[in-house]
C-alpha cells in the first residue's frame, strides 16, 4: 500500500529515530510520540511533529494517531535483566494492546508492529528458526521474550480479526544513532573505556539497524495482513566483536576467553549486582541464553516478499563503533544517568 503519514511510537530509540529518518528519507509526513520528559535528543533538528504521550496511557494515543495512515508502534521496553518483568510486561504488553485499539478507533489503514526473533518459540540447539515457530509466551525465553510473544499474538489475532497489521521480527539491532545505549551500544562503550577485562564464548545473529527501517517500511508497502517477517544479517561470535572493535581502536582484544558454564555462573549474580549498584548488567542469564543458541535464523520470506536485503553486519558494527566515537551526542561523549533497562518510547 502506499502512504503519506505515519506516527511511530518508540521514535527516540534506536531503530525508532533511523526508521523516522529513512521515512523522511522518502518524503513521507511524520508524527513521533515521545515520552513526557523525553528531552528527544534522537530527533533533534528533524522535521517531524512531536507528541506527548505514553502508550501505557491510552488516552494520549489519540493525538498520536490522528490522521495517520500507517503507524510503526515501535514502542517497548528492551531488557536483559530479570528485574523488570512486570514493568516489561506492562509497556510491552499492555502499551501493544493500547495502540491496537486506538488504530481501530482512529481508523489507522496499517499497523506495522516491532516484534523481536525472541517473540518465536525456540527450535531444538541445531535446527532452523523461520516464522512457522509462532508465538506461544509459556515457550518463550524471559521476561522480555515472553512479554514479545504475548504482544505479538495479540497483534496477531487482531489481524485475524480485521485490523491490517503485519509484524517485523529482527534479530539483534545494530548500527549507528544509538542515542539511548542499546544492549549493543553499552557493550561498545565498555571496550573503549577498556571496562572489558574478558569475553565470553558464543555469538548470535545481528542485523543493521538501516536495514531493520528499511524493512519496516517494505512491510508498509508490501508485507501481507497478519503475516511476520524476520530480518537478520548474519551471525557474530562474541570473539569477533572483540576483534573488530580492537581493529577500529588500534589496540588488543581482551586475551581471556569464558567458556559458557563459568560465564552462566558469573551471570547468576547479576540480579544482586544490579540491585546493588542501580546499573544494568550485560551478563545475565538471558544474555548468556541467547549468545549459547546455536539454531539458524531464516529471513527467506522477508528478503522474498518484501525484497529485503542487508549489509555485512561487520560493516554495521564498524558504522556503529565510528559513530559512537564520533558523534558528540554519542553517549560515549556524554554523561550518562545510571544505566536502566532501555525504553524506547
Amino acid at each position: 500500500m502506499d502512504f503519506e503519514t505515519a506516527t511511530v511510537t518508540g521514535a527516540t530509540g534506536h531503530l525508532g529515530n533511523v526508521l523516522v529518518r529513512e521515512l523522511l528519507r522518502r518524503g513521507k509526513r511524520v508524527r513521533a510520540l515521545v515520552l513526557p520528559g523525553d528531552e528527544g535528543r534522537a530527533l533533534r533538528g528533524l522535521p517531524v511533529e512531536v507528541v506527548r504521550g505514553d502508550v501505557t496511557r491510552r488516552d494520549t494515543l489519540p493525538a498520536a494517531l490522528r490522521g495517520a495512515e500507517v503507524v510503526f508502534h515501535l514502542a517497548g521496553i528492551v531488557s536483559i535483566s530479570s528485574l523488570h518483568a512486570r514493568h516489561v510486561h506492562e509497556v510491552n504488553v499492555g502499551g501493544t494492546g493500547n495502540v491496537i485499539d486506538a488504530c481501530r478507533e482512529s481508523g489507522v489503514r496499517r499497523l506495522v508492529y516491532t516484534s523481536s526473533v525472541h517473540a518465536l518459540t525456540e527450535p531444538p540447539p541445531e535446527g532452523v528458526l523461520d516464522e512457522t515457530a509462532g508465538f506461544d509466551p509459556s515457550r518463550a525465553v524471559g521476561a522480555y521474550g515472553q512479554a514479545k510473544a504475548a504482544a505479538s499474538a495479540a497483534v496477531a489475532n487482531a489481524a485475524r480479526r480485521g485490523l491490517d497489521a503485519v509484524l517485523v521480527l529482527p534479530t539483534a539491532v545494530l548500527g549507528p544513532f544509538d542515542y539511548r545505549l542499546s544492549e549493543m551500544g553499552a557493550l561498545i562503550r565498555m571496550f573503549a573505556r577498556g571496562w572489558l577485562p574478558a569475553v565470553v564464548d558464543g555469538g548470535y545473529d545481528f542485523v543493521d539497524v538501516r536495514d531493520v527501517a528499511r524493512g519496516h517500511v517494505a512491510a508498509a508497502e508490501r508485507g501481507r495482513s497478519g503475516e511476520s517477517y524476520l530480518l537478520t544479517g548474519g551471525r557474530l561470535s562474541v570473539r569477533e566483536v572483540m576483534r573488530v572493535l580492537a581493529e577500529e581502536a588500534g589496540r588488543r582484544a581482551p586475551r581471556v576467553v569464558l567458556p559458557i558454564s563459568v560465564a552462566a555462573g558469573i551471570a547468576r549474580l547479576a540480579p544482586a549486582w544490579e540491585l546493588l549498584t542501580g546499573r544494568r548488567a550485560l551478563l545475565t542469564p538471558y544474555s548468556i541464553h541467547t549468545i549459547a543458541t546455536r539454531f539458524r535464523i531464516r529471513d527467506d520470506k522477508a528478503r522474498q516478499e518484501l525484497g529485503f536485503s542487508s549489509m555485512p553486519v561487520v560493516e554495521s558494527l564498524r558504522d556503529a563503533w565510528r559513530w559512537m566515537n564520533n558523534d558528540p551526542e554519542s553517549p560515549m561523549r556524554r554523561r550518562l544517568p545510571p544505566s536502566r533497562p532501555a525504553r524506547a518510547g
